[in-house]
């Protein structure tokens, strides 16, 4: 009997070990990717089932566990998580949207700056051209 318990705890450390190998690989970009608070929740409440079942009921006080932290570390980690990821999103799309409205704005004034510039252009050269006229008829 000490043996599987053994067993069954070196199973336990040997998973523990492998959670940042096991959460390397998530994607932040997916909302529905199990995320590290729940791989992390899934085995320590694992571990916690496993030492609290006794006999035939270990087996599923394990299991029941894995399900409890799983849930538990998926609302209390990665949902927040993935929370936050979206309003960054959403902020730097905002960001965008101001900064493409602040570069129409600029290129409007620029727009307009050398439209005024033009007719007060073509205003000197008629002015030019009528004094040109007169100075000529005289």
């Amino acid at each position: 009997m000490n043996i599987i318990k053994f067993k069954h705890f070196l199973g336990v450390i040997i998973l523990f070990t492998l959670i940042p190998f096991l959460t390397s690989c998530e994607t932040t970009s997916s909302s529905s990717s199990v995320g590290i608070g729940t791989i992390g929740g899934a085995l320590g409440g694992a571990a916690i089932g496993s030492s609290i079942g006794r006999g035939k009921g270990n087996t599923a006080a394990t299991l029941g566990g894995a399900a409890l932290g799983g849930i538990i570390g998926n609302q209390l980690i990665d949902q927040p998580s993935h929370k936050r990821q979206v309003a960054e999103e959403r902020a730097y799309q905002e960001y965008q949207r101001e900064k493409d409205y602040q570069r129409r704005l600029e290129y409007e004034r620029q727009s307009m700056y050398q439209k005024e510039q033009i007719r007060k252009e073509m205003e000197e050269q008629r002015l030019f051209e009528e004094w040109k006229r007169e100075r000529l008829a005289q």
